[in-house]
């Protein structure tokens, strides 16, 4: 079948938008590994350990805003405003001449790249119809996946091979070439002309900023189960009640309120299973790092097993999911999921083979949900409110990523800060040092091997819950809301 000009255009445009998104996936992960060796040529600084939260938190409260500007002003203008934020916070981020100044300006970086994260999904939505959205959802989803796991490995090559700054240099070539491309090709779409509710707004960032900060301020400022912890935590509900009070209120809130059990139920599925996603990518990482020899590239190219494994089902179900709904896809995905935890707790840390056995099995039940779960989401919603619903959503679904990610880290910690014991070794008489210290190291890697085994178990039993409930949750959708579809 052939394309028209504007069609081609138009799909030439999503890519330039998928380059962006793979930029901000890659913002984030980019430096997660040797952050003190990398800016090393900087004066030392304790600071170094807010150089990816600033980035996270900054990035995950803007998502709503910038969804909510594209249904404003239209997807074009808002082009010209988050590319700008994120290609001077990178520019920026390379003339910083200590870590304060770079904690800064990749705070100024995240801006940006939340606000095209909100712009990014709610362009298919308000571009295409619901038969068509499916392909370029998944454009997107790729793109954000590819970013964020193999981000890692470039920036650690990108560093080793020439410095920390050649990072930030790609992130800003590369997001001008996709905005560039999707601002030339893409079509002019009219906004709407009801006025932004300013302290809605307001409320709405600083609330999934808050949330945002919680998961990267745990086990690193304050543990998981202590008064700071809990605290924060009420003050996130407290906030979250006065948000939902006064966007009851609001003629154009940032975030929906009176939506239908359908779209309540495609939220707390989209919430589960990123935090059971992460959570479960995190347990990953710490397994790998326990029972194989680390290496950053072959740990990367591991990872192209779950790629592999969810590109099948989500090129299906993109195609799929508006003629069968969600149901069938997020039930089986979740089993799926449930499957790769079973494989990975009792033969993954056999072999290699059956560890990247069990990514890929993994891969295959997280390709029938994510992608799915939007299609569907937006099949519900008016064109003129894609951007306040998607932006939600994606909001949603970046608080449940970084939350799984630092809640099964943080556990796992745990296990090992409380229960290990220094030893002590008697250097007095010298030919006992030797013998000393290879049994005190002898008893300290069989307690590692039993401490995380046990704690591995804890984390697969939450997350085999959590896969339990998507998959009852899911099992409960009807095939679509037809009361609140609408395909305009």
């Amino acid at each position: 079948m052939n394309m028209t000009v504007e069609a081609r255009n138009r799909a030439i445009g999503m890519w330039g938008l998928a380059i962006c998104m793979l930029c901000i996936a890659a913002g984030w992960m980019f430096m997660r590994f040797g952050i003190s060796w990398s800016v090393a040529d900087l004066p030392e600084s304790d600071n170094v350990v807010r150089l990816i939260p600033a980035y996270i938190i900054s990035e995950v409260a803007v998502i709503p805003l910038g969804a909510k500007l594209a249904d404003r002003w239209g997807v074009k203008r808002v082009l010209l405003v988050g590319p700008i934020i994120f290609i001077l916070g990178s520019i920026l981020s390379i003339v910083s001449i200590n870590v304060e100044m770079l904690v800064v300006f990749r705070f100024l970086q995240g801006i940006g790249g939340g606000i095209i994260l909100g712009l990014g999904f709610t362009a298919v939505g308000r571009y295409y119809g619901p038969d068509d959205r499916g392909k370029c959802h998944e454009l997107m989803t790729a793109a954000f996946a590819i970013g964020s796991l193999f981000a890692s490995a470039a920036g650690y090559f990108l560093t080793d091979t020439f410095n920390w700054r050649a990072g930030f240099i790609l992130l800003a070539v590369l997001m001008l070439i996709g905005a560039l491309m999707a601002w030339r090709l893409l079509p002019e779409d009219n906004g709407s002309s009801t006025p932004l509710d300013r302290v809605n707004l307001l409320l709405v960032t600083i609330l999934f900023g808050l949330a945002a900060y919680y998961t990267q301020s745990v086990d690193v400022d304050y543990e998981l189960l202590s008064i700071p912890s809990f605290a924060v935590i009420a003050a996130i509900f407290a906030l979250l009640i006065i948000t939902i009070w006064q966007s009851k209120r609001s003629e154009n809130p940032a975030i929906p309120v009176g939506i239908s059990s359908f779209e309540k139920k495609l939220i707390v599925l989209m919430f589960l299973f990123s935090m059971c996603g992460l959570g479960l990518i995190q347990y990953y990482f710490k397994l790998y790092l326990t029972y194989f020899n680390f290496d950053i590239y072959e740990a990367s190219f591991n990872f192209v097993l779950l790629i592999l494994g969810a590109a099948g089902p989500s090129l299906l179900g993109c195609r799929l999911v508006t003629k069968t709904g969600v149901k069938p896809w997020v039930t089986i995905g979740a089993i799926f999921v449930a499957i790769a935890l079973v494989i990975t707790h009792f033969f993954a840390s056999e072999s290699e083979f059956w560890f990247g056995f069990s990514l890929f099995m993994f891969g295959f039940g997280l390709g029938m949900i994510v992608t799915e779960i939007i299609i569907s989401l937006q099949r519900v919603v008016p064109k003129k409110d894609m951007g306040q619903h998607t932006g939600n959503l994606m909001a949603v679904r970046m608080i449940g990523i970084i939350a799984g990610n630092a809640v099964v880290g943080s556990y796992i910690n745990s296990v090992i800060r409380e229960n290990y014991v220094p030893g002590v070794i008697d250097i007095s008489t010298a030919d006992k040092v030797l013998t000393e210290i290879a049994k005190h190291m002898s008893d300290n890697i069989a307690y590692m091997a039993d401490s995380l085994n046990d704690g591995f178990m804890f984390v697969v039993l939450i997350m085999a819950v959590i896969s339990v409930i998507l998959a009852v949750v899911a099992y409960s959708l009807k095939k679509y809301d037809l009361e609140n579809r609408s395909d305009e």
